[in-house]
């Protein structure tokens, strides 16, 4: 806001010289001119604070979204917590288990040991126990009594074994589910941090716009008091800030697109049986005139991008008004959105591999959020909502959230109606 308190300055220094002026009897000497002029001031200042009012309102409705994605992330977080807990227990469990089964292995084996080395030290116990039977039918029954014994101990040791495998592949599974939750909630915190980070953004540019908000109003509260030169110069000011509210509200477009993203992953789209095999995109309007390129300009209703006093993000087509927008590539519509100023009625699309694309100005949409299209799918119909001087479409790419020239994805030439 430095400019705006340097241009409020200039407004003072302007108002003291105006005052000297009208003392010395050089004040516009036509009151019908200086009326005009200051009832083209009061329009220009209403139709400003109608744009930042409608820009406001986006950035709002975009915090509330953000808020919301917020509360649903701390609940998942707040989810996995609880299910990392509950497995951090039953892996305790089951280490204790293990613990158990383990130290009665060693007390069978310790037990088998101690039996076998009292036979291999005094192998005639054995034989003495045989010859106290009291009959073949009674020596039979003693043989078989040592063989299951032998048996059933063997059987023990072999059951206890497979116990103690089954318990360790058990912890091993529950060790493995709480590694994957433990990295889902490092994933969710991380998409935490970013809710708040672009929180931050979207309050700083709602603090800002409500000051500029305050100072419109203060300026057209004042105006009927303001000489005719101190209204042209502080109109002046509030203009070239206008690029600032347009800017504020295409951002909140894609502020949106994000919080869009973070919880819907768009991933691999089948390419549909229409597609073109050469180009990624086709033109949305083929029968179009390229009104204006992407890249800087001097057209001064273009909001400043970058280091850029005037940027256009996308390229403009002229169709006659109403004429079909197609859906330049395979995707999912992630908006569909409106407002007064900024890209007015639009529908934004997301396609693999970080590509967004966005139609804008138009007069109405055709798709709702959660579509999946088609290459070719009309999406809307061309108009002249937001900020636009004339029926026409705003074709805008962004990959990686950053704007880039479409003409690269897009058959050569001129608009056509070619896929190849």
């Amino acid at each position: 806001m430095r400019a705006l308190v340097v241009a409020l300055a200039l407004a003072f220094l302007l108002l003291s010289a105006d005052r000297a002026a009208v003392t010395a009897g050089s004040s516009p000497s036509d009151p019908q001119q200086q009326l005009a002029i200051i009832a083209q001031v009061r329009a220009q200042l209403g139709s400003n604070l109608a744009d930042a009012l409608a820009a406001q309102q986006q950035l709002q409705q975009s915090l509330q979204a953000n808020a919301a994605q917020q509360a649903q992330v701390q609940r998942q977080i707040s989810d996995v917590n609880a299910r990392i807990a509950d497995l951090e227990q039953q892996i305790a469990d089951a280490q204790r288990r293990e613990a158990m089964l383990a130290h009665r292995i060693e007390t069978e084996r310790a037990q088998l040991r101690q039996l076998a080395r009292a036979v291999y030290e005094s192998p005639g116990s054995v034989l003495v126990v045989l010859a106290q039977s009291q009959s073949l039918s009674d020596l039979f029954t003693r043989v078989a009594d040592l063989n299951v014994a032998g048996s059933r101990a063997s059987e023990i040791k072999t059951s206890l074994a497979s116990d103690l495998v089954a318990l360790q592949e058990e912890r091993r599974k529950e060790q493995a589910a709480r590694d994957e939750q433990v990295a889902q909630r490092n994933l969710l915190s991380a998409q935490l941090s970013q809710l708040r980070s672009l929180q931050a953004q979207q309050e700083k540019s709602a603090a800002q716009l409500e000051q500029k908000i305050a100072e419109t109003r203060y300026e057209l509260a004042r105006l009927n008091r303001q000489s005719t030169q101190l209204s042209q110069a502080v109109a002046d000011m509030l203009q070239q800030q206008q690029d600032a509210i347009i800017a504020a509200a295409m951002q909140s477009v894609w502020a949106q697109l994000q919080l869009w993203l973070q919880s819907n992953n768009v991933g691999q789209i089948p390419t549909s049986a229409g597609h073109s095999t050469r180009y990624r995109f086709i033109w949305p309007e083929p029968n179009a005139q390229v009104s204006q390129p992407f890249g800087p300009t001097t057209l001064p209703f273009e909001p400043p991008y970058g280091s850029y006093a005037h940027f256009h993000t996308g390229i403009d087509l002229v169709e006659p008004f109403g004429s079909p927008v197609l859906a330049a590539d395979d995707g999912v519509v992630a908006l569909v959105g409106s407002s007064s100023s900024g890209y007015g009625n639009y529908v934004v699309i997301a396609h693999a591999g970080g590509l967004d694309t966005l139609y804008g100005h138009l007069s109405t949409a055709l798709v709702k959020v959660g579509q999946v299209v088609n290459q070719g799918t009309a999406v809307g119909l061309e108009g002249s909502t937001g900020n636009s001087t004339g029926a026409h479409l705003h074709f805008e790419l962004r990959v990686n959230q950053r704007p880039v020239d479409p003409r690269p994805y897009l058959p050569p030439g001129a608009p056509s109606t070619f896929k190849g």
